[in-house]
C-alpha cells in the first residue's frame, strides 16, 4: 500500500519525492517563478519608474562552487561586485548602487574581512558604482550575496526576449578565457586574475543599448550553448551558429568557448542591417562584437562545423547538479 500511495502522488505531483540535484538551477528557477507568478525570467527585475526601468539583480557566491584553492579575499570582494554589474551591463543599464552581505566563519581573520571589502571597493570604484549596505552574519563556510541596482530607459531596454528569425548572433570580446584560466590555475598564478578580476561590459552595454537596435540580450556567465540554450527556449525560436566564426581566446579552446562559462561576455541578437553601426560603435571602444550565427525559426541549437550541421549540447556550468 506504501508503495502504491508513493507512486499515486508521484504521478500527482512529479517534484514531490525529487531531490534539487535532480532539477538543476534552471528547472528549480522556473519552478520558483510559476509560484510566485513571475512572468518574465530575465537577467534584471525591472520596476517601471517614470519613463525609465528600475534595475534590481541579485547573484549569490560561495566559496565551495566559486573559488578555487588560492583565492585571496581581495579576488572574492571583485567578483562579487562584479558578477552583479554584469547582469546590469546586459540590459544596458546604468548602475546605481550595490549591497553586499556576506556570511562567514566567526574564527576568520580581521584580515579576511578587510581584504574582502578592499577587493569589492575598488571594483565598485572601477565602474563608479556605490557600495551602499549590506549585512553580516555567522557561518560555516564563505558566502557572499551581491544586490545592485540600475536604470535605464524603458525604450532601450535590453531584453531576454523578442528576437526574430533571421537576426545576427552577436557576442562581444573573446570566449573561452575564464574556461582556459581554470584549466590552468595549477600552472600559472596569473590565472586566477583572469578567472575572477571580471570586467563586467558595463560601457558597452549601455553604448549598444544607447542605439536600439537589438531584439535581445543575455549576460553568457554560464557559457555560450547553455545561454544560447535558455534564450532558445524563452523566445521559441533557434540558432545556427558557425563554429568557426566564434572569436575563441588565446590557449583556449572550443570546449572552453563552449561549455565552461565565466567569460562576463554578452549576447546579442540584432538585424542583420544593423550590426555594422553597433561593431562600429564598440571597435571605438577597443571592444569587438562579433556575428557568430542567425536565428532560426526552428527551437533548436544547431553547430555548423567543417560543413557538417549537428545539435550543440545544452550543457554548461549549472548550480544543484553532480
Amino acid at each position: 500500500m506504501r508503495y502504491s500511495f508513493k507512486i499515486f502522488y508521484m504521478q500527482q505531483n512529479p517534484f514531490m519525492f525529487m531531490q534539487l540535484k535532480d532539477l538543476g538551477e534552471r528547472k528549480i528557477i522556473n519552478m520558483l517563478a510559476e509560484i510566485f507568478e513571475i512572468k518574465t525570467l530575465d537577467d534584471c527585475a525591472t520596476i517601471p519608474f517614470n519613463n525609465s526601468f528600475l534595475l534590481i539583480t541579485t547573484d549569490m557566491v560561495n566559496e565551495k562552487t566559486h573559488f578555487p584553492e588560492g583565492t585571496t579575499p581581495y579576488h572574492m570582494g571583485w567578483f562579487s561586485v562584479a558578477v552583479n554589474l554584469s547582469d546590469i551591463a546586459s540590459k544596458g543599464g546604468e548602475p546605481l548602487g550595490i549591497t553586499l552581505s556576506i556570511g562567514m566563519p566567526k574564527d576568520e581573520d580581521i584580515h579576511f574581512i578587510k581584504e574582502f571589502a578592499s577587493g569589492a571597493k575598488e571594483c565598485a570604484q572601477r565602474f563608479d558604482v556605490p557600495i551602499i549596505g549590506g549585512d553580516t552574519k555567522e557561518m560555516d563556510f564563505i558566502t557572499i550575496c551581491g544586490t545592485a541596482f540600475g536604470i535605464i530607459k524603458q525604450k532601450e531596454f535590453m531584453s531576454r526576449y523578442g528576437m526574430k528569425e533571421g537576426d545576427a548572433v552577436c557576442v562581444t570580446g573573446e570566449l573561452g578565457k575564464a574556461g582556459n584560466a581554470l584549466s590552468a590555475i595549477k600552472k600559472r598564478k596569473e590565472a586566477l586574475d583572469e578567472l575572477l578580476l571580471v570586467m563586467p561590459r558595463l560601457r558597452e552595454g549601455r553604448t549598444v543599448a544607447s542605439l536600439q537596435v537589438v531584439t535581445s540580450s543575455m549576460d553568457i556567465s554560464d557559457g555560450l550553448a547553455s545561454s544560447l540554450h535558455q534564450m532558445s527556449e524563452l523566445n521559441d525560436k533557434g540558432f545556427l551558429i558557425h563554429a568557426e566564426k566564434i572569436p575563441i581566446a588565446e590557449g583556449a579552446d572550443e570546449e572552453h568557448a563552449l561549455y565552461c562559462g565565466g567569460d562576463y561576455e554578452l549576447l546579442f541578437t540584432i538585424p542583420r542591417d544593423k550590426i555594422k553601426i553597433a561593431q562600429e560603435r564598440l571597435k571605438s571602444m577597443g571592444c569587438a562584437l562579433t556575428e557568430i550565427g542567425e536565428v532560426i525559426e526552428e527551437k533548436k541549437v544547431l553547430l555548423m562545423k567543417n560543413g557538417k550541421e549537428g545539435i550543440m549540447e545544452n550543457r554548461g556550468y549549472e548550480h544543484f547538479r553532480e
